[in-house]
C-alpha cells in the first residue's frame, strides 16, 4: 500500500527545473556541435577574434542560457500528471498544449533511471513505455526514489494477476562482479567497436577536412614518411604499430562501454518476473514481467564459452534498440542462464528434437561470402598482386564459418515452444519463444529454392522475426500448419 496519492494532478520535484534545463542545453549543444567546432577552430587560429568579439560571445551565450532557463521553468509548471484506476493522464506543453491518456493495460514497461546530473541532486526519472511504440512515451524527469517506486507499482498494477514487487520478499538471484564485467569486456566482439571508431574518425575528417588540413599536419610530419628502398622495414613497422594502436583503442572502447552500461548489474527475482538494475552514469531499474516477454535469446562465443560466460536478452513488443540493450543480463554461467530461461518457459528443455536445414544452406552461405571476397580482392589487386596471397587465410576462415553456421543452425518445435539455433565460427545464439505469442508465419521460396523444392519459414512475433532457413517445402508447410493450429487452439494472451 503506497503512502502517495496520484489521483490529484501533481508536478515533478522542483529539482526538475535543473534536469529540464540540462536536457535542453545538451540537446542544443548536440545539434550545434559542428558550428561550435568551427568557432573553436577559428578562435584557436586567430586570437584577434577572441579579443575583438569575446565579450559579445559571452554576453550572447548568457542571454541564451537565461532564455533556456525560462523555457525550462515554463515546461516544469505546465507538466502535470495523475493516475486513476485504469488510466495515466498527462498535461504538458507551453504553446502547444498536449493531453495524453494511456491505459494501464497498454503499459509495456516502467523504467526508473538516474543519469549523472540526477545522481548529483538526488532525484530519479521515471519512463513509461507502451506496447506498439518503439520510443519512450512519457518521461518524468525528477522524482524522489520512493515516489517513483510508488508510481511504478501503481502503473504496473492493473489486473488481478499482476502482483506487486514486495521489497521484503526480494530474492537477489544474480549480481555481476567487476571481474565478470572485465571478462565480458575482454571477450566482447571488438570488430564492432573497431568499425564504429573507423566510421567516427572518417566522418569527423570528412566534415572538418578544411580545418584539419589548415594545421598543415602533413607538412610538419612529412620527414617521417620520407624514406628510400632501405627504409621499407621502418614503414612496415610504422603501419603495424598504427594498426595495433587502433585495435587497442577498439578493445578499450568495448571494455569501458561494457563496464559503464552494466556496472553494479543486479537481478532480483519477483513473484511475476525479474527486476533488473544496472548502470554507472545512467542508472536504470526495470521490471520484466513473464506475460510481456515475446522471446529470449541466449548468446555466447568461443572465448566467452571458455570463460563460462553467457548473456540473456529479452524482447518485448516493438522494442527499440536501446530497450533491447536494457533488457539484457550478462556475465551469467550456463546453470544460471538456463534457470532464468526456465523461470519464464518452464518446460522448454523437456524434449529435444533438433532439425537441421538442408545442405543447400552451406551453398548459399558460400556464394554470399564469395561475393564479399571478390569485393575485397579489387583493392588488393590494385595495391599489389602479392596481397592476393591473403586470400588463403580468408578462404580458410570462410570455410570454417560456413561449416560452423550449418552445424549451429537448427530448430526444435514442440507443443508449446520453438527453439532456434544459429551462429558462426565465433558466436553461438539460441532463440526461445512460445508458440501462442506468434503473430504470423510466412513461407518464402526463391527461384533457386523452387528448383530444389526447398523453402524458408519466417515467423513474426510482437518484437521481431525469426527465420527457419532452407528446409524442404513439405516440411515448411507442415510447420506453418502446425504453428497456426497451436496459435488458434491455445487461447492465450500474447502480451
Amino acid at each position: 500500500m503506497t503512502v502517495y496519492s496520484f489521483e490529484t494532478p501533481s508536478r515533478q520535484s522542483l529539482k526538475g527545473v535543473i534536469i529540464i534545463f540540462a536536457i535542453n542545453l545538451f540537446k542544443t549543444i548536440k545539434k550545434s556541435i559542428a558550428v561550435i567546432f568551427v568557432f573553436a577552430i577559428s578562435y584557436i587560429r586567430d586570437f584577434e577574434i577572441v579579443n575583438n568579439h569575446g565579450l559579445k560571445v559571452v554576453l550572447g551565450f548568457g542571454i541564451f542560457l537565461i532564455i533556456l532557463l525560462v523555457i525550462s521553468i515554463l515546461k516544469y509548471v505546465t507538466f502535470k500528471f495523475r493516475v486513476d484506476e485504469n488510466y495515466f493522464f498527462l498535461n504538458k506543453g507551453i504553446i502547444n498544449k498536449e493531453q495524453i491518456t494511456i491505459s494501464k493495460s497498454k503499459i509495456q514497461n516502467v523504467y526508473i533511471k538516474q543519469n549523472f546530473v540526477q545522481q548529483l541532486i538526488n532525484v530519479v526519472a521515471l519512463s513509461i513505455e507502451t506496447a506498439g511504440d518503439d520510443k519512450t512515451e512519457i518521461e518524468i524527469h525528477a522524482m524522489s526514489k520512493q515516489k517513483a517506486k510508488a508510481l511504478k507499482e501503481v502503473l504496473l498494477k492493473h489486473n488481478s494477476d499482476e502482483i506487486n514487487i514486495d521489497p521484503v520478499a526480494e530474492d537477489i538471484y544474480f549480481k555481476a562482479s567487476i571481474k565478470q564485467l572485465i571478462l565480458e569486456g575482454i571477450s566482447e566482439n571488438h570488430f564492432k567497436s573497431l568499425a564504429f571508431i573507423l566510421v567516427l574518425f572518417t566522418g569527423v575528417y570528412r566534415d572538418f577536412r578544411g580545418y584539419i588540413d589548415s594545421f598543415e599536419i602533413e607538412t610538419k610530419f612529412k620527414h617521417y614518411f620520407e624514406f628510400d628502398e632501405f627504409d621499407i622495414a621502418t614503414f612496415i613497422v610504422f603501419n603495424i604499430s598504427l594498426v595495433i594502436i587502433v585495435l587497442i583503442i577498439a578493445f578499450l572502447f568495448s571494455l569501458i562501454k561494457i563496464i559503464i552500461i552494466n556496472f553494479n548489474l543486479k537481478v532480483v527475482r519477483t513473484a511475476n518476473g525479474l527486476e533488473i538494475s544496472k548502470g554507472l552514469f545512467n542508472k536504470i531499474s526495470l521490471h520484466l514481467k513473464k506475460k510481456r516477454i515475446q522471446s529470449i535469446t541466449l548468446k555466447t562465443n568461443r572465448f566467452k564459452q571458455f570463460l563460462g560466460l553467457y548473456s540473456l536478452r529479452f524482447t518485448q513488443t516493438m522494442g527499440s534498440k536501446k530497450q533491447k540493450e536494457r533488457l539484457s543480463i550478462i556475465g551469467l554461467n550456463k546453470l544460471k542462464s538456463n534457470e532464468l530461461i526456465r523461470g519464464f518457459y518452464r518446460d522448454v528443455f523437456k524434449n529435444s528434437n533438433k532439425q537441421h536445414p538442408e545442405k543447400y544452406f552451406m551453398r548459399v552461405q558460400t556464394i554470399r561470402w564469395s561475393f564479399i571476397v571478390l569485393l575485397i580482392n579489387i583493392p588488393m589487386f590494385l595495391v599489389s598482386r602479392y596481397t592476393l596471397f591473403l586470400n588463403i587465410p580468408i578462404l580458410l576462415l570462410i570455410l570454417l564459418h560456413v561449416r560452423s553456421s550449418y552445424k549451429k543452425a537448427y530448430f526444435d518445435l514442440d507443443d508449446m515452444y520453438l527453439i532456434k539455433g544459429s551462429g558462426g565460427a565465433i558466436e553461438t545464439r539460441t532463440d526461445f519463444l512460445e508458440l501462442h505469442k506468434i503473430q504470423s508465419v510466412e513461407l518464402t521460396q526463391s527461384v533457386f529454392q523452387r528448383r530444389r523444392d526447398i523453402a524458408s519459414v519466417i515467423i513474426y512475433t510482437g518484437s521481431k522475426g525469426f527465420t527457419i532457413p532452407h528446409i524442404t517445402r513439405m516440411n515448411a508447410q507442415r510447420i506453418i500448419d502446425y504453428i497456426l493450429f497451436k496459435v488458434e487452439s491455445q487461447h492465450k494472451d500474447w502480451m
